[in-house]
This record gives C-alpha cells, structure tokens and sequence, in this order.
C-alpha cells in the first residue's frame, strides 16, 4: 500500500512536467522565422538569370514563398552617385561596367568595410520586415510584435569573403549561398554580346576574379552550400538539380547524396589528413561505376611507401622536421642566384647594394619564380590516389573518375592523362596550373568533348553542408511505418533561427551604417 501513493505523484508530476515542457517548447518553437536568405555568387558573364528563376518559381509555386531579389548593383547606383565616366577609346559597355566596380569599391574603401553592400543588404531584409507589419514606410514594429513569414530574399551578387561571413553570422543556417559558374568561352560569348571587346572581357574578367579593392570572387565562389553548373551542356539538368535542394533545404523528401557528392565529400574529408604548409588538398578516384577506388592528400612520402601520417614513431613532415617549406624557400634561392649575378655584371649603373638587391629581389619574385611548384617535398594528392589506386585496382581506373578540391597542376596532369581518367571535377581554381597550357591535347574544360579529359567545376551540394543536409531530422514514415507525404506550401525550412536574436544582429549592422 505504501508503494501506490507514490506512484500516482510521480505520474502527476510527469504529467505536469510534460505539459509544461510542451508549452516552453511551443513557446521557443513559435519564437523562429521561417525566412530564408539565399546568397548568389557567379563570375561575370555566367548565366545566372535562368537559375535564379528558376530558384524563386520552386519557392513560389512549391513552397508558397514570396520572393524578393536584393541586387547588390542596384544598391551601388543608389549609393554611388557620380556620372559614369567615358574612358577614351573603351565601348560604352566597358565604362558602365568599370563604373559599377569602381563604384563598389568607393563605398567599400570610404566605410573602410569590405562587406558594406552585404550590410546595406541586411538593411534592406530588417526594413521590409517592419514595413510588412506595419504597412508605413520608416515606422519600426514592437520587436515582440513581428512575426514568422515565408519570404526568401535572394541576395545577388556577393563579391568577397567578407560579405558571406557578415551573412552566415547574422543569419546563421538559414543562410545558404549559391555559386554559379558557366565555362569561360561560354562566359565571353555572353560578355561579346555585350558590345565588349577582347581585351575589355579579359580585363573585368581579371578584375572580377581579384581585385586589390575589394572584388575576390574567386575565394569567394568556394564558400558556397550548392554549386551550379550553368553551362549549355547542362542546362537541362538545371531544374532538377534546383529542385534537390530546395528539397534538402526544407526536407520536404528523402533526398540522398549522389556518387559525385559523395566522392567530392570523400575528398575533403581526405585533404584533413594533410599536414602541408601551403594548403590542404584531398583527392577521391572512382571507376566508370562510381566505385571508390581511392583517395589521397598531399604529404610527405615515406620509405617503404605511402606518406607520413600521425601516430608514426618516425615523423619528418616539413612542420615537424624543421618548420619550413621546401617549394618556399628554393623559389628564394634561385630569386638570390638571379640577383647575385645581375649585381656582379660590370654593365650595371653604381647603386646602394643593399638597396638594389632588395628592389632586384622583389622584382624576381614578382615574376612568374613565385609560381614555380617543383621543390616541394609532399606528394600531391591527385598523385597519392592514383598511387594507392593503382597498387589496389588495377586497371579500374581506367575511364574513372578523380574528384579533387583543388584544380590540378601541371604536375599532376599529366599522371591524370597516363592514367587512363576520363573525367577532374574541382571546387577551388590554382592559377599556378598550366593544364591546358602544356597538355591542350589531350585536356579540356569542354563537357561535350568525349575526346580528352575534361576537366569540370563540380556541381552539387557543397563538402561543408554534406553532413547537416544529408542528416535525418524529421521523422520519415508514421505510426503504421508509411513514408510521410509532407505539404510542401506550409513545411518549414530545417534550419531556422530565433526572430528576435535575428533582428538584435541586424540592428548592430543598421546601426554602423553612414548616416547619408
């Protein structure tokens, strides 16, 4: 009998725990915004329109979004307000152009802030939320007051690493950015279009990809959750490739990765083990079926094959041997042999010898001696799979696939070709590689030449979101173990942030603002 008493307290106060956990829980839940901020990064000239449309008629028509495009050119006309200057012996395209840029990178270098359109951007977002409450423009709602709204703002286009890193901590998860890339010839045919000229589309290319003043779409591209393909060979592939992850985002289906995105995940994963001082990179090799053969980073090799690792009792990586790098510093002696014997020719004018080696110094270094990439002592990764793959498969190499977060050097191309690959597909450019320069026999950046290697972007859900998206959340089938059919128009997205934490973030960005 004494046992039945506290039974019954301890299922009260379980009942009464539980619905107080039910309300809180509630309570929090109701506090998050089902908002969206979706970032775009493509190199000028690509074909962005049609995937950006592509992007706001799914979350319109599928998932009941109202869609708002912020475009961050806009924003540097309204803010920007000198005349566009016509540059002697330039088309008038060119100078619209430049204007734009130079304009972009005013406002970046009078606010002494490389994210300052990112931040005008935010503005904008904080802005049209208080205006949809209010329905007055300028008049700021009860913070308390506002409320959760299925709206997506499409930011386009983000130009340097500093805006994505405002966005993502602003933002957070429910941030996702982007990139967008079509083939150069198919970028300058765009651009040629354009009235520009030969010379014009090299230069804002070259502008474009990095510029001292604050344009760096180059390390900015990687950054992104989704890569897209926009090229003619693939345009068909498009849509549905929006559609997988718009599903991903929401997780409106079961969506799993495909061999290409496993392959390139297994490959970052795989530049983690790298010890280089220079940089990290990871290489995955698949057969024709998209069978993993191997993978491989650059590093140090070791007698007796394959490379130091950690945990050897013998470790003789450049960090941990004497902590410098070889490719470094043979660059620096072939530098000092040029200076040494230019400073002995008894034809040079008299000058400060300290100062003319220093300029001479700086001037070889400067030269196409920075980009040489012979003396290092790591394999590289592209070579340790192929390595490994060879010792393990054979010939299932042969017609495969190498998956690598870098594009390949020179170095390596030529392994790549012997080795029967048929297919590269990178993530992060290397200005250094002369690829094509030394091997436009038998390499491409061509997906519809079956004749040589073909060398590709990837395209598809970034190694960085491959875990969170991949991951289950919700759970898939009911009681009766039937797969759950959800209704996409009033799903939330998975990632969501507190609507109040979220508007506390952007008025610190409001509030640093220029006033005029």
């Amino acid at each position: 009998m004494g046992a039945e008493p506290i039974i019954k307290a301890t299922e009260s106060t379980a009942t009464r725990n539980s619905k107080e956990s039910d309300n809180s829980h509630a309570k929090v839940k109701r506090g998050y915004t089902d908002e969206l901020v979706l970032g775009i990064c493509a190199p000028i000239g690509t074909n962005k329109i049609p995937v950006i449309d592509e992007i706001e008629t799914k979350l319109k028509d599928d998932y009941g979004y109202e869609v708002e495009r912020i475009k961050l050119s806009t924003l540097i006309s309204d803010l920007y307000d000198e005349d566009i200057e016509s540059i002697k012996d330039k088309t008038a395209a060119f100078s619209e152009t430049l204007h734009k840029i130079k304009g972009g990178n005013h406002l970046r270098a009078e606010s002494n802030n490389k994210s300052i359109l990112a931040d005008f951007a935010v503005a904008q977002i904080n802005k049209d939320r208080h205006l949809r409450h209010t329905g007055v423009e300028n008049k700021m709602a009860d913070t308390e007051e506002l409320k959760s709204q299925r709206k997506c703002f499409i930011i386009d286009s983000l130009k340097n690493t500093d805006e994505i890193n405002l966005l993502r901590l602003i933002y957070r998860d429910m941030f996702y950015l982007f990139s967008i890339y079509s083939p150069l010839p198919e970028r300058i045919t765009v651009l040629t279009e354009k009235d520009l000229s030969v010379t014009e589309i090299d230069e804002l290319i070259q502008m474009d990809d990095k510029d001292d003043s604050g344009q760096d779409v180059r390390n900015t591209f990687v950054e992104a959750d989704f890569f897209v393909r926009a090229s003619n060979a693939n345009s068909e592939s498009v849509s549905k490739n929006v559609d997988r992850f718009l599903n991903l985002i929401f997780e409106a289906e079961i969506v799993t990765p495909l061999p290409h995105e496993i392959a390139m995940y297994k490959a970052t994963s795989a530049a983690g083990n790298s010890a280089c001082l220079s940089r990290q990179v990871g290489a995955c090799i698949t057969d024709s079926d998209a069978n993993l053969l191997s993978v491989g980073w650059n590093d140090v090799p070791k007698a007796g094959g394959n490379l130091y690792t950690e945990g050897l009792k013998v470790d003789n990586r450049c960090f941990k041997l004497d902590g410098y790098c070889r490719n470094d510093f043979h660059k620096q002696q072939i530098a000092k042999d040029i200076v040494d014997r230019i400073i002995s020719l008894e034809s040079l004018e008299p000058k400060d010898e300290d100062t003319l080696r220093k300029d001479l110094t700086n001037l070889v270094m400067r030269s196409q001696v920075k980009n040489l990439i012979e003396f290092s002592r790591a394999v590289h990764a592209e070579m340790h799979a192929i390595i490994t793959g060879s010792q393990l498969t054979g010939s299932k190499m042969i017609g495969g696939k190498l998956f690598c977060t870098t594009y390949p050097c020179h170095n390596c191309a030529r392994h790549i070709v012997a080795a029967g690959i048929k297919e590269v597909h990178y993530i992060e450019p290397y200005k250094k590689s002369l690829c094509l320069t030394l091997h436009d026999d038998s390499m491409t950046e061509d997906e519809k030449d079956e004749t040589k290697v073909k060398i590709l972007v990837f395209d598809g859900v970034a190694p960085r979101r491959y875990l969170s998206l991949f991951s289950k959340r919700l759970n898939r089938k009911d009681e009766k173990g039937e797969l759950k059919t959800l209704d996409k128009a009033i799903i939330s997205p998975r990632n969501r942030v507190p609507l109040q934490s979220l508007i506390t973030l952007e008025n610190q960005v409001i509030q640093s603002l220029p006033e005029d």
